[in-house]
């Protein structure tokens, strides 16, 4: 019995230490790295995925909080995946008509995730007129802004009105 819980174990640090990294090929990685601060990018000019949506996965976040039609299929999606979230990661759920890719990235000073909850005053005002932080947003008006704020770079997903 002991084990087989052994076995367990390392099936999931196995999965969290390679599952979800493995699809990060969603998005072009130095176009994601080189987005200007301050500035919307468009999702589709920095990923080649056709996306009808595009939604943040925030560290421990397991699932969309949702349950409209879209979050269930992504939430099967991630339990048939065995998608583990942890303290040092975050990612991106791109949503197609047929196809569902995570794009996930580790945590640091250089690169991290704010959540639309976790956007206080003082960051709002860094952020374009046009730009309205979301943790899911439709693919067409999908689009992240990079900031430094407390000596640390975030990235925000969100809809951008404004032609970029």
């Amino acid at each position: 019995m002991r084990f087989i819980r052994f076995i367990a174990f390392l099936a999931m640090v196995a999965s969290m230490a390679c599952g979800p990294l493995a699809e990060a090929g969603a998005l072009d990685e130095d176009a994601f790295g080189n987005m200007p601060f301050g500035k919307a990018t468009k999702f589709s000019r920095i990923s080649s995925f056709d996306a009808q949506a595009v939604c943040l996965l925030q560290p421990y976040q397991n699932r969309l909080p949702s349950t409209d039609a879209l979050a269930v299929r992504v939430n099967e999606y991630l339990a048939a995946s065995n998608y583990v979230a942890d303290e040092g990661h975050f990612a991106f759920v791109l949503i197609g008509k047929e196809a569902i890719e995570i794009a996930a990235f580790q945590r640091s000073q250089k690169l991290d995730v704010l959540a639309e909850h976790e956007v206080s005053s003082s960051v709002e005002e860094m952020l374009p007129k046009d730009f309205a932080s979301h943790d899911c947003a439709s693919g067409q008006s999908a689009a992240l802004i990079k900031i430094e704020f407390r000596a640390r770079n975030y990235v925000l997903l969100g809809q951008a009105s404004g032609a970029l």
